[in-house]
């Protein structure tokens, strides 16, 4: 391959400027002539029935225009409630402390429910449903046990419907073990995602038009599901999404499902097409606070090794958190961290059973790593007490297990292939080169030899994430055009959310052309302008879309030689092209200009621009196995992280905690992005140790974390990342080799502090937060204040 010239770069971010200057129009920017504010009233309750509501006062106060409850507007808020903070009325007024004022106003009479306020009480025989009818524990409906395994590519070639998902002899494995190892009841804390900008939106309608000015994770398929909810054709819809404040997944909407926290844009959207009027709903902090909790699990593992070491059998049994509803399907990637794909290698016999709990505590949301650290914090802290109990070295341990490239995903992801291979790993790369800078093999030591009252641990952790999802409904668009200046513009709806997308894909553009970075351009903000984009989560932006905006610009850059072979009497498979113009490869002295090649123009006609389109219908042709459609490569994020820390046997506090993440990317398109999405390893230090979690009162259901002095997130000042971006070129599934970099951080981290707690004083510590009450209590130097049952 040629020398890149943008690709590998770590050029400036294209919206970095606007961003730190203060340039950048967020949601809340727009500010519309008479534009009204809307104030929702949210229910004191966490289950209750409405059963009268009188909102006479609140009409009739000035500079009201609108009160909305289920009785007018039934798609937009419902009888039931189900969660502290759930809607029961909205008001529209001239201006927010109006609607504030007339929100209190608005008189209603409920049916108190009891609540349920933890997984544990959900569970138990005979809990009241949360939703009628609806059992509170509720299995993943797809299920599945895969055999009929080709000898050669090891691809599962059946699919037959199950209680669980699984292959081979659950059984016969753990009778052929040599060691097996058992944990249970490993909890993870139901947390919030750190985004700076709480949900909301702005509506108006011209008469033809309803403009929506929101945040988004992928605005065309949001756009779809709001015009389906307003019950109006989808071709009166712009969906405008100029910046988002950043999301970590936590923010993709959804206003179809009640559950989903996106209930402002039907609100917004209702409003104004019943007022004519331009209207505002914003969510405070404290709103933002109930709106999309995620990561809360009750984990079972179980895994049978050989006296050597390898990994043969693997048994979970995972129970996620769904709140009052919410996104179901985060669950699901707990098995990433199985024999399904992370310990893929050796696993011979597998057996996971995933369920989804209803509570009355806050609906649930995707986050950065979308269910895997939970998965990930059960698998691996029960791998590092097999690699205590079989005496071997935990990083070996794992060396040894881990997946390889063209081992077998089995993930269980409700498409339509069966199983797919993994096309690239580096895990065992990403433990070597996080230990060499530990100098793991030298410092490391065996609890055992730890005394005095500060000790020092060390834990290590793996991880795989999904990357992208090959079959139909997941594909992505892109148009590029190259005008007669020699600049381009990238026509692309895929969100930038603060991973750099925006920046990586005009790189990709700059790269294929051959000109400049900065001479390509973006149009991206509403649907009106740009083809529909994949949805940015699960990190398959790199992935998904990367394809798209590749082809595109070749498809350009063709249509453009040809244009100019035509002018210069060549053929276009003699041409390329650069920053100056059109040149014969053969002979790059002769060519032509942009300008000539585009030929006359004017006023009134003439080429103008260039324009490549390009549909990637997932998987890529280069996606493809020897070119079989049954056999599918997908990529995966991957990687290793490392913990090093001291616990104060004291007091119970974590301190001088440091992070060594290490990832093989492929190839790094734009380094220095790469490494700050290796530092949102952060995102794990949140639920680690600052004692963060969703702490609702016993008594009301009322929120107690329910802003940022009580529920703090990680800074820089909380704890040291260092990233290790390590690139091994060749995956066939992106044009340079790349995979994907943006939620993998964040899940191994809780696996890896309790490793090194573990490691510093002997203790293992499987609820998290790791708070220094329940280290004292692990030391037992505190009593378990919780009753005996």
């Amino acid at each position: 391959m040629a020398e890149l010239t943008a690709i590998g770069k770590s050029v400036r971010q294209k919206d970095g400027r606007a961003r730190v200057t203060g340039e950048a129009k967020y949601y809340a920017d727009f500010i519309l002539p008479g534009m009204l504010q809307i104030r929702i009233l949210r229910s004191p309750l966490p289950a209750a029935t409405i059963l009268s509501m009188d909102t006479a006062e609140a009409e009739a106060y000035p500079g009201v225009h609108l009160v909305m409850t289920h009785l007018n507007f039934p798609k937009a808020f419902r009888k039931e409630l189900y969660y502290v903070g759930d809607l029961v009325a909205a008001v529209v007024a001239d201006d927010e402390t109006i609607a504030e004022e007339a929100m209190h106003l608005i008189k209603v009479e409920y049916e108190k429910k009891k609540p349920i306020l933890n997984m544990d009480d959900a569970m138990k025989d005979g809990a009241r449903q949360v939703f009628d009818g609806v059992d509170n524990i509720q299995d993943w409906p797809f299920h599945a046990f895969l055999s009929d395994k080709d000898p050669e590519t090891g691809l599962y070639k059946t699919k037959t419907p199950s209680d669980y998902n699984g292959f081979g002899d659950i059984e016969k494995g753990f009778a052929e073990a040599d060691y097996i190892i058992e944990q249970n009841h490993l909890k993870y804390a139901y947390c919030k995602s750190p985004a700076m900008e709480p949900r909301g939106c702005s509506a108006d309608f011209d008469g033809n038009r309803l403009q929506v000015y929101t945040h988004s994770q992928g605005m065309h398929d949001e756009k779809l599901c709001l015009a389906q909810a307003l019950g109006i054709p989808s071709s009166m819809v712009n969906y405008n999404a100029p910046y988002t404040g950043s999301s970590f997944g936590g923010k993709n909407a959804f206003p179809l499902d009640p559950n989903i926290a996106s209930h402002y844009l039907v609100v917004a959207g209702f409003a104004c097409l019943e007022l004519r009027k331009p209207v505002h709903c914003p969510y405070s902090r404290e709103e933002e606070m109930v709106s999309g909790w995620s990561r809360g699990s009750d984990t079972y593992v179980k895994i049978g090794f050989k006296k050597d070491g390898t990994l043969t059998t693997m048994d979970m049994i995972h129970r996620q958190e769904t709140g009052a509803g919410g996104d179901k399907y985060p669950a699901k990637n707990a098995m990433l961290a199985t024999g399904a794909v992370l310990y893929s290698h050796n696993c011979r016999h597998l057996r996971g059973k995933i369920q989804n709990v209803n509570t009355n505590r806050y609906p649930a949301a995707g986050w950065q790593g979308y269910g895997a650290p939970e998965g990930m914090f059960a698998v691996e802290t029960t791998m590092d007490m097999a690699a205590y109990e079989l005496g071997i070295d935990p990083v070996e341990l794992r060396k040894m297990n881990c997946m390889r490239a063209g081992d077998i995903d089995a993930g269980w992801d409700p498409l339509s292939y069966i199983s797919a291979i993994i096309s690239s790993s580096g895990i065992r790369d990403c433990l070597d080169a996080g230990a060499e800078a530990l100098d793991w093999k030298n410092t490391w030591r065996h609890p055992s030899e730890k005394t005095g009252r500060i000790r020092h641990g060390m834990g290590v952790a793996i991880f795989a994430m999904g990357a992208g999802r090959p079959g139909p409904g997941n594909s992505s668009e892109a148009m590029v055009k190259i005008y007669p200046d020699g600049s381009a513009a990238l026509v692309c709806a895929v969100a930038d959310i603060g991973q750099g997308q925006h920046t990586v894909q005009c790189q990709i553009v700059a790269e294929v052309l051959g000109l400049p970075y900065k001479k390509v351009g973006m149009v991206c903000h509403d649907t009106d302008s740009t083809p529909f984009a994949t949805l940015v989560s699960n990190s398959c932006g790199t992935w998904i879309q990367g394809w798209a905006t590749y082809e595109a610009a070749l498809d350009a850059k063709q249509r453009l030689l040809k244009l100019a072979a035509a002018h210069m009497g060549v053929k276009a498979e003699e041409l390329d092209m650069n920053e100056k113009g059109i040149f014969m490869t053969a002979a790059p002295d002769k060519g032509c200009t942009f300008a000539e090649a585009f030929g006359t123009r004017g006023h009134y006609g003439g080429l103008h621009e260039v324009t490549g389109y390009y549909v990637n219908n997932s998987p890529h042709p280069h996606g493809i196995h020897n070119g079989k459609p049954d056999e599918i490569y997908i990529p995966k994020e991957k990687g290793a992280q490392f913990i090093s820390l001291d616990v104060d046997t004291e007091t119970g506090m974590i301190l001088n905690a440091r992070v060594t993440m290490a990832q093989n990317v492929g190839k790094a398109l734009n380094p220095k992005i790469v490494a700050g999405q290796l530092c949102t390893s952060r995102h794990g230090v949140d639920n680690a140790m600052l004692g963060n979690e969703c702490v609702a009162d016993k008594r009301n259901g009322w929120l107690m974390t329910a802003n940022w002095v009580d529920y703090r997130h990680c800074t820089a000042m909380d704890c040291d990342v260092d990233p290790i971006v390590i690139e091994k070129p060749g995956d066939p599934t992106h044009p340079f080799g790349a995979t994907a970099c943006g939620e993998g951080a964040a899940c191994p981290t809780l696996a890896a502090f309790s490793n090194a707690i573990y490691n510093a004083i002997g203790v293992r510590i499987i609820e998290t937060p790791y708070t220094p009450e329940r280290i004292l209590r692990g030391l037992g130097k505190i009593e378990d204040k919780r009753r005996k049952k």
